[in-house]
């Protein structure tokens, strides 16, 4: 799945009109199948955002003395505003119970996106530098410290953990990565440093010196290990999905978001970066990174990166490595032969 010779074909979700699978139970009143669908399918064909209501009216209902609501699984009263608190951004599952006295009599299950109130911003940005990289490196996992680049590398045998300074290429420092692993992304937090593995369910740390100190199961609400980051006492982790997971510095769980804009919803986040109050990521397979506000998955910008793609490298894969070295941002890609220092521009 992280190899490039798959196709992914588009990653951007939109998710305008959902597809809709009715599951009905036992709908003694026939008449009102036609009523409840037709509601149903207004309610999923609507367009939602943070303050908007989500009810659904009984009047003309056979036999139905009260109409239940649970969104992902919680109680939603009929009638009350979606806000951060009790849904959130992005795609969630809604559960419609008709109900005479304590008798379920119809049921319907459906999905809606509720979208960010602000469109995304078109940041640009003019390079400040062009730094070498190595060319058979295939990137996963990039950050900056103190003059040093620490990279973690993928492929099942091959993946790699280094250390060197940026302007060069001369690897300072090497960790002894499994070879049974794929190697995923990286970041450091109190001297160790993580790094997570694809499928193999395992987070490896190690010391400064990429010595490895133990592993660490996987949380289970992380269905892939893609990206890692940061964000003050905090690890931040991408799956490969819409979401963006958080967890203390045990790797407890505390909360996920999903990204998305005014307009849709993004899958496929891959390696990221926390920088001055927001997650900079890559989605995998495209040339642009996703500006994310870390509260609530809003995307408030997108940078585009097309120009980058031309690598000397004939084998040059796709974008993946985001850094910061002060507030320049870093970028490079799975085998390019260059790192690029950006100067953003908002």
């Amino acid at each position: 799945m992280k190899r490039t010779i798959y196709n992914f074909g588009i990653i951007i979700l939109t998710f305008g009109l959902l597809s809709t699978t009715f599951v009905a139970c036992s709908d003694d009143s026939k008449i009102n199948n036609p009523i409840i669908t037709q509601r149903i399918t207004e309610l999923e064909q609507q367009s939602y955002r943070i303050g908007d209501p989500l009810s659904v009216a009984k009047d003309g209902l056979e036999n139905i003395t009260e109409i239940q609501i649970q969104i992902d699984g919680k109680p939603f009263e009929n009638g009350a505003k979606i806000d951060e608190a009790n849904v959130g951004l992005g795609k969630h599952n809604v559960l419609v119970q008709f109900l005479n006295g304590s008798e379920v009599k119809a049921t319907r299950e459906f999905s809606i996106l509720v979208f960010a109130d602000q469109p995304a911003e078109e940041w640009t940005y003019s390079t400040i530098a062009t730094h070498p990289h190595n060319p058979k490196d295939f990137t996963q996992g990039f950050y900056y410290k103190d003059g040093y680049i620490f990279e973690g590398t993928g492929l099942t045998g091959q993946s790699r953990l280094v250390k060197y300074k940026l302007g060069t290429t001369t690897e300072e420092k090497i960790g002894d990565v499994r070879k049974t692993v794929f190697g995923e992304g990286i970041t450091e937090m109190n001297d160790v440093v993580y790094q997570l593995t694809w499928q193999n369910r395992l987070i490896f740390a190690y010391d400064q010196d990429l010595k490895m100190i133990k592993e660490i199961p996987m949380p289970g609400e992380i269905r892939e290990g893609w990206g890692i980051t940061t964000m003050h006492d905090q690890f931040v982790v991408t799956e490969g999905s819409q979401y963006i997971h958080f967890y203390d510095k045990d790797f407890k769980y505390i909360r996920s978001v999903q990204a998305v804009d005014d307009k849709q919803g993004y899958s496929n986040l891959n390696e990221l970066e926390y920088h001055d109050g927001l997650l900079y990521i890559n989605i995998y397979h495209q040339n642009f990174i996703i500006v994310v506000d870390p509260k609530n998955g809003a995307v408030k910008a997108r940078l585009n990166l097309d120009e980058f793609k031309p690598q000397q490298n004939p084998e040059s894969d796709v974008l993946n490595g985001i850094a910061f070295k002060g507030d320049h941002l870093l970028v490079t890609g799975k085998l390019w032969d260059k790192v690029y220092e950006l100067k953003i521009i908002k």
